[in-house]
């Protein structure tokens, strides 16, 4: 599925998108209370990658939230020409740099994303197929680094919902999973999905705000992104 192409010269189309990325993916590299005093979660350092990622769900302070998988594919607009990702893909993790991170309190892993589809895209990114980008995830600095970044590049394929961080070049080489990693997809034997970050989120706190499945498999996903459809801005609080 094709829109009007992402270009970094028409900034105007950028403008909601960069505050959606702000409320999706940037909190990833903020720091949350307690998260540098290392007593204040002893099983921090012994944590698999998605606990560590689902960390910082309890104190994310989002405008707003997509309720399900699906509400937060490209196609889907909010009302205020809001989108909750820009691109969503399918890959591998193939390795894996230390970042700096935003705060002294945090950890941040570069991940290396070989794309092989793009599922759906705000405006065409079918470039990226075949290639590389640069992902960006920020960890609580108690956890393990190297074992959280170990742990990803074990995933066999992954679905990454994503929105760009940095200039606006195009295509654009760093990105961020949306929602403080929340919408990662471990895709198993090239079809099933599983959500282990949201399934994280939801073990440790029901109450939470995690999305709902609505697509268990990349067919399912690849459905959903054909059916463009504008819904009312949800707002939290």
């Amino acid at each position: 599925m094709q829109r009007s192409p992402l270009r970094a010269p028409v900034a105007s189309a950028f403008c909601a998108v960069v505050l959606a990325g702000c409320l999706a993916g940037c909190a990833a590299d903020t720091p949350h209370p307690g998260s540098a005093d290392p007593d204040a979660d002893p099983d921090a350092h012994g944590a698999g990658f998605a606990e560590v990622l689902a960390r910082p769900a309890p104190t994310a302070d989002y405008a707003w939230y997509p309720e399900t998988v699906s509400d937060a594919l490209p196609s889907v607009r909010y009302t205020g020409d809001m989108h909750a990702s820009e691109l969503v893909a399918v890959g591998r993790l193939t390795g894996w740099t230390a970042g700096e991170p935003a705060h002294p309190s945090l950890e941040r892993i570069d991940l290396t994303f070989a794309v092989d589809e793009v599922v759906d895209s705000l405006g065409d990114l079918t470039m990226l197929e075949g290639g590389t980008v640069t992902v960006r995830v920020g960890i609580d600095g108690t956890a393990d680094r190297d074992r959280v970044a170990e742990e990803l590049l074990a995933l066999d394929d992954v679905v990454l919902f994503l929105n760009h961080v940095g200039p606006e070049q195009w295509p654009p080489p760093e990105w961020v999973v949306v929602f403080d990693d929340a919408f990662l997809g471990d895709v198993h034997d090239g079809a099933a999905i599983t959500w282990p970050v949201a399934e994280a989120i939801a073990a440790n706190n029901p109450a939470d705000s995690h999305p709902a499945v609505d697509a268990s498999t990349l067919d399912e996903l690849r459905v959903a992104a054909t059916r463009e459809r504008t819904v009312e801005l949800p707002l939290n609080g």
